[in-house]
């Protein structure tokens, strides 16, 4: 089957990273957010649901995410996963939590990842945002971002 995403958040139009499919299209950043494989969503959650259009064993599930504090983006508090077979009933969420200092200036990439090891044909990853700058920061107050290259699924 082919596979196909939904996005349920709106991801930045200078950000885009080639668009609706960007973080299925097998294409990796580097830790330069502005290299145009990185898509940026600011102020929100990054919410998608990848369709692997049949059923199929997956082994894991990993997103690729930046975090460059400079530019207001930070690794999201949590990244949680589910799966389903049918698009209606879930698993319950494998949350994966951030564990890289939040005021560390750099430009970072990380994975986060997590273990399947099912058959499914859905798998539904949430990136929750960091929130706003905090007050030490030159933007305190200001909405941060989540800036993702790809969701791999093994």
């Amino acid at each position: 089957g082919s596979r196909s995403i939904a996005l349920h958040c709106e991801y930045a139009n200078q950000y885009a990273a080639g668009g609706d499919n960007a973080l299925i299209d097998y294409q990796r950043g580097s830790d330069n957010y502005r290299t145009g494989y990185w898509q940026g969503y600011q102020g929100q959650d990054l919410e998608a649901v990848v369709d692997l259009g049949e059923l199929r064993r997956v082994d894991a599930v990993t997103i690729g995410l930046l975090q460059d504090i400079k530019s207001w983006i930070w690794y999201p508090a949590e990244v949680s996963f589910s799966t389903s077979r049918d698009g209606n009933t879930w698993s319950p969420e494998l949350v994966v939590k951030n564990a890289f200092p939040d005021d560390e200036y750099g430009a970072f990439t990380q994975e986060f990842s997590s273990p399947i090891e099912m058959k499914t044909r859905y798998i539904k990853v949430r990136a929750k945002n960091y929130g706003a700058c905090p007050e030490w920061h030159l933007g305190a107050g200001g909405k941060t971002w989540i800036f993702a290259d790809e969701i791999v699924i093994d």
